[in-house]
């Protein structure tokens, strides 16, 4: 049997990409990364386009996995709860975001802080939404 998975992608207030090739890539991304945990999202907040720093207890310092983009996913669950999970979908370089892995944090508050003061995962008010897309699913021939 196979599903239809409905998703929404956000972007910060001012990130959403213009060029929809650009756009698509991102949201390819996004859902390979959050795909990667074998959930189904419901929503994706594209956090950043692909860089090669992270912050640790707000220091910035190279990545040691390399180029990423940074989001946030919620399935069902997070979305009753007002909980998200924090992710990196890593990539091959700076403009080439083919996925090559990820890694996850458990789920984090919607309210949480960044360095500059605001929620992690603001208000839909506060975000730039992206058309919604539809994936399917399918059954895998081996598991029939």
């Amino acid at each position: 049997m196979s599903t239809i998975n409905i998703v929404k992608y956000y972007f910060y207030r001012g990130m959403l990409p213009e060029n929809q090739q650009r756009l698509r890539d991102l949201v390819a991304l996004a859902y390979q990364t959050a795909r990667d945990r074998k959930l189904y999202p419901k929503a994706i907040l594209i956090r950043s386009h692909e860089h090669s720093s992270t912050s640790q207890g707000g220091v910035h310092k190279p990545d040691p996995l390399g180029w990423h983009v940074t989001l946030c996913f919620k399935d069902d669950v997070q979305l009753t709860n007002n909980t998200h999970f924090a992710s990196h979908g890593y990539v091959k370089g700076k403009g080439d975001l083919t996925f090559l892995q990820a890694t996850h944090s458990g789920p984090k508050p919607d309210s949480r802080l960044k360095s500059n003061g605001k929620p992690v995962w603001p208000s839909e008010t506060d975000l730039d939404v992206a058309p919604e897309i539809g994936y399917g699913h399918f059954p895998n021939a081996d598991s029939v």
